[in-house]
């Protein structure tokens, strides 16, 4: 084994912290919406670093070292491409903004307002297919992190019986997650979640810390320039050559961030549980700001992996871990193991045990957001819309639980027998495609037009998830079938089906005979306005507020001086990165830059400064997010609960035909 018995005190430690944390909240999940969106009384910051470790998850780090391990700094270059469009999404608060306005549970209860029932259900079950396949590889991933990283046996004696410590390791840590689901819901979600966040920050600057004090970060750059031509870790202009992480995957993934946003239901509860939609708003703001430890951490540790196995000063642990490497068979478990590995050379006693406490915490993280979410949708937007009946609070919740059970019987047995063949991050985008192929356009088509109909939904959906789906089984099966190589990638099959799908939406709402949506009913405003959702603004909705530049930037009377103060902070942090990006791109096509220029701009600007500022922004979010708790606390035990509140669609009288709207 990897781990010192000092180590394993720290996970076991860590264990039941969070164990004992999750059954304390369940004392407040008194009704469905508390069960469903913490009766929508999260704060900016606790939602902030909640939703950031929730999206994190030990499979997300395994495909964050995949690719940085095989691309280096050109996905953070391309990133900062992003940066204006990212901006405006933020300040905007394109998407997040209007559907809490909805006041939705789920996302297909929105559909449901907006398109019907028919097509509530119809979406519903496309999302939920897509999402549990996508899911099912979590396990997967997390098990064999375990077992390399802390140096597991592959099986076990129990009883006299032989059994796989992997599918052991399947049932305990999917097991565990349930249970801190099913402890409190959202709520219990919510506040693990949270304290993880918190854990996992401190350790991700400690081992920061470490990294810089044994790797020195010119050796590390000098490590990076031990790279192929056409697959460049520091120049993102010579990365053509790079499997799957081209630039076009960066710039799919551009247009899919702006039309699928929201789209992925895996943190749903996360969109619904905002006090207001102002703090929904903000959250978003401040997400820019939480990955910068996790962000560094998580991309320093392979690119010291990559100096280790391509540095001569390195050959001999580059030996060691190709020895360790050659024992797994399987192909694709050993590129996601590299890293991993190579850490254990490294790695301090009681730093080794943190680090898979962080990534045990990852897990756990990822799995009980992702089983409450697909088990919730099943419930709320399959099986009850189709039944067609309301029932009791008590038989809802047990419902929910069932349907989370179920979630978590799938994903071990998927994670049991389903061999993966591709990066993870290609995997989750064809699985994705399955459901974000047709779904951006039909979540930006409701919220945003008032002509918008049921049957351009029904069209966008259905044409999306069909051309992702073949594209899906042709990229898996083609080279057996028919003896040659797909031509398109996992990202590119994305990209068409969300043309093609934006597409059948406009054409199949403008053809025949049309219904125009009342929209202030459908977000609450007008004499629809829910004041307890804009008390900043004495129960104004926004919308009715006059134009100026300030409300042009997303800024209206519900900001505070604070939130204007992190606006600006926001504002001058995406102009600078990008100015920089706009330079060092004219650099290139006029006067060139060399693999040293490139290491020289890496190590100052995506190294230094965000290692720098790391500790700051954590301390900032960690106090912000620890006020939430206590204010969430506070107002679940005083508030009034809404038993009515389960996301069922009791007015369908959304819908107005073309004369109707216009008289």
């Amino acid at each position: 084994m990897h781990l010192h018995w000092i180590d394993w005190a720290v996970v076991a430690s860590v264990i039941v912290f969070f164990t004992v944390l999750a059954t304390a909240t369940r004392k407040y999940t008194q009704s469905t919406s508390d069960f469903l969106a913490a009766n929508r009384l999260a704060g900016r910051y606790l939602l902030t670093l909640a939703e950031g470790i929730a999206g994190l998850g030990a499979v997300s780090v395994i495909a964050r070292f995949q690719l940085v391990y095989k691309a280096g700094f050109a996905p953070n270059w391309w990133e900062q491409m992003q940066a204006p469009i990212a901006l405006i999404l933020m300040l905007t608060g394109w998407v997040v903004y209007r559907f809490r306005e909805t006041r939705s549970l789920t996302l297909a209860q929105f559909f449901e307002m907006r398109y019907g029932r028919n097509f509530r259900i119809y979406a519903a079950t496309i999302c939920w297919i897509s999402g549990i396949i996508n899911f099912g590889i979590f396990p997967a991933v997390g098990a064999n992190f375990f077992i390399h990283y802390c140096g597991l046996p592959t099986t076990y004696d129990f009883l006299g019986m032989g059994l796989s410590t992997y599918h052991s390791l399947l049932i305990a840590l999917v097991g565990l997650s349930m249970y801190y689901t099913f402890a409190g819901g959202q709520i219990a979600v919510l506040v693990t979640d949270f304290f993880q966040s918190f854990f996992v920050n401190i350790v991700l600057v400690a081992i920061l810390a470490l990294l810089i004090i044994k790797f020195p970060l010119s050796q590390v750059f000098e490590g990076l320039q031990y790279s192929e031509e056409g697959k460049s870790l520091l120049d993102p202009f010579d990365t053509g050559d790079v499997e799957g992480f081209n630039p076009w995957y960066f710039m799919i993934g551009l247009f899919g961030m702006i039309l699928n946003r929201m789209a992925w239901q895996g943190s749903q509860a996360y969109h619904v549980s905002a006090k207001s939609p102002h703090e929904a708003k903000m959250a978003g703001v401040l997400g820019s700001f939480r990955g910068w430890a996790l962000l560094w951490g998580f991309t320093m540790l392979p690119l010291v992996a990559y100096m280790i196995m391509h540095h001569p000063d390195y050959t001999d642990w580059a030996k060691q871990i190709n020895a360790q490497l050659a024992l797994i068979p399987d192909e694709q478990v050993r590129d996601q193991m590299v890293t991993p590995l190579t850490m254990t050379l490294y790695m301090p006693v009681g730093l080794m045990g943190a680090f898979a406490a962080v990534m045990f915490a990852a897990f756990i993280t990822t799995h009980d957001t992702y089983l409450h979410s697909w088990g919730s949708i099943f419930v709320q937007d399959i099986y009850l819309p189709w039944r067609g009946k309301e029932i009791e609070p008590q038989a809802h919740l047990r419902l929910l639980r069932y349907s989370i059970f179920g979630v978590a019987v799938f994903i071990v047995l998927f994670s049991s027998f389903y061999s993966q063949t591709q990066d993870i991050l290609l995997f989750f985008a064809l699985t994705g495609a399955f459901w974000l192929g047709g779904a951006g356009v039909v979540i930006v088509g409701g919220l945003y037009t008032s002509w918008g109909t049921t049957r351009g939904a029904f069209a966008a959906l259905t044409s999306g998830t069909t051309l992702a789906t073949t594209g899906m089984l042709l990229e898996h099966f083609c080279e057996d079938w028919f003896g040659v190589d797909f031509p398109l990638t996992g990202q590119e099959v994305y990209f068409y089906a969300m043309l093609v799908a934006a597409s059948m939406y406009v054409l199949f709402s403008k053809l025949g005979p049309r219904t125009v949506c009342n929209v202030d009913k459908l977000l609450h405003r007008g004499e629809y306005v829910v004041k307890s959702d804009h008390e900043a603004t004495g129960g104004v909705a926004v919308a009715k507020q006059k134009w100026n530049w300030q409300t042009a930037l997303g800024i209206t009377e519900e900001f505070s001086r604070g939130d204007k103060i992190i606006y600006g902070i926001t504002i001058g942090k995406a102009i600078l990165f990008f100015g920089l990006w706009i330079g060092m791109t004219i650099a290139v096509y006029t006067v060139g830059v060399s693999k040293e220029g490139w290491a020289t701009y890496h190590y100052y600007v995506n190294a230094m400064f965000f290692i720098a500022t790391s500790f700051i922004v954590m301390v900032w979010l960690s106090i912000g997010g620890i006020r939430d708790l206590f204010r969430l606390y506070r107002d679940l035990q005083t508030v009034q609960r809404d038993l009515a509140d389960d996301g069922t669609v009791r007015d369908h009288d959304y819908q107005l035909k073309d004369r109707e709207a216009t008289s």
